[in-house]
């Protein structure tokens, strides 16, 4: 029995556990607070945040942690569950997708465990201690663009590529109806930094209409822009890449993986997160020639020459970044060090 522990932080974790559960041929369950995915044997785990901690406690435990409050019933009972689960099912692995205290319990309980590697700086303490602790280093990118890393964990990291929800699917070229330079803008549910004025900006560049999908509470311009189709949140947003000439998008792991499987130019605006997440991920894809980057949001004196230059990169380039087969790919590891 395989564990995937799936953080309920944006969409992007629990995504990624559906897609590599999924192709798992054994048995396998998501442990997250986030909704069940479809298809995928799934264990509820209670909130270790509700109620949130007061400024006064200490949640890192004096910064050997990254979230381990004290006498927080929430979180207790967190543990508790998964630790139960571990022993009642005899795991055989756990996957932390992602937390390093998840990673510390499967150790001291006697179980293997793959950590699921982020970009950024991750050499902070917590970090080290859930990368050494961890039988198996997870990353979701090609070696090509590895950052330094300690040899320790690079002697443990298997490197699988990145996993889009949309990798088994065909690129299907059309055109946008409204006209002009057709445009995708992608937030994702972990927030981003984007205002009201950043929108109605985007819409006064000339012959562009952008298709603006994602979370837009309290960002939606009143009496709405003819050049901005506010889509909203979308459950199948592939249709909107394949007619996009180009994509902006957050940084964010799956929003990247899905402009990268749909083979669109990319402007990535990254948004602030913990340990410089996005920045670096933005910035790596910068250096390797697959995506302009825009930061911050830019206004529509800039928007021009940022599509241009996003149409001149092509999307071509991201045939060596991602081949679709990274879901795949773990899942086949994940099978292979759970029989060891």
């Amino acid at each position: 029995m395989i564990g995937y522990y799936a953080h309920h932080q944006g969409a992007g974790h629990v995504q990624r556990a559906g897609q590599v559960a999924r192709r798992v041929s054994g048995p396998i369950t998501v442990l997250s607070s986030a909704d069940p995915g479809p298809g995928v044997p799934w264990l509820r785990l209670g909130r270790d945040d509700v109620p949130a901690p007061g400024p006064q406690d200490d949640v890192t435990a004096h910064s050997a942690l990254h979230w381990a409050p004290l006498r927080h019933q929430g979180f207790r009972r967190r543990m508790a569950t998964l630790g139960r689960w571990l022993d009642d099912e005899a795991a055989d692995l756990l996957v932390s997708d992602v937390s390093v205290e998840v990673l510390a319990l499967a150790r001291l309980l006697s179980v293997p465990s793959v950590a699921v590697a982020m970009r950024g700086d991750r050499l902070d303490a917590p970090h080290a201690l859930g990368y050494d602790l961890a039988s198996h280093i997870v990353a979701p990118w090609p070696e090509s663009t590895q950052q330094p890393w300690p040899p320790q964990w690079l002697e443990r990291t298997t490197w699988v590529g990145p996993i889009s929800r949309h990798d088994a699917r065909a690129v299907v070229r059309t055109r946008c109806e409204t006209g002009g330079r057709c445009v995708l803008l992608l937030l994702g549910r972990g927030g981003d930094a984007m205002r009201r004025t950043d929108l109605v900006e985007a819409a006064g560049v000339p012959d562009t209409h952008w298709h603006v999908a994602g979370d837009l509470t309290g960002n939606r311009p009143a009496g709405r822009p003819a050049t901005l189709d506010l889509v909203g949140w979308l459950d199948d947003p592939w249709p909107y890449l394949c007619q996009a000439d180009v994509v902006v998008a957050t940084a964010g792991n799956n929003a990247i993986a899905d402009a990268a499987a749909a083979r669109k130019p990319l402007v990535a605006v990254p948004q602030p997160r913990p340990f410089g997440e996005q920045e670096s991920h933005a910035r790596t894809l910068v250096s390797h020639g697959l995506a302009v980057l825009a930061e911050p949001w830019p206004d529509r004196r800039a928007w021009p020459d940022l599509l241009d230059q996003a149409m001149r990169l092509g999307g071509a380039g991201w045939a060596r970044y991602h081949d679709g087969g990274g879901a795949q790919r773990m899942a086949t590891a994940l099978e292979e060090w759970s029989r060891a």
